[in-house]
């Protein structure tokens, strides 16, 4: 339960993020973790490796210096 109600949180919170900023990469950033964060509720038995996954595949490949 405490886990539903933190990604409830979250995503309303990447709502009002996406609505109150100007720059337009910043808010289909917001709007799609908060799209992520409303499946992770519907799905709640696979959430953290969906959320897991899915946060890789969005960010850049790092590789040491």
């Amino acid at each position: 339960m405490a886990i539903a109600k933190r990604l409830q949180r979250q995503a309303d919170t990447c709502a009002q993020l996406a609505a109150a900023t100007y720059d337009d990469e910043s808010r289909e950033r917001y709007l799609r973790l908060e799209q992520l964060y409303r499946r992770m509720l519907v799905n709640d038995g696979e959430s953290e490796v969906r959320f897991a996954s899915a946060l890789s595949s969005d960010l850049p490949e790092q590789r040491p210096v």
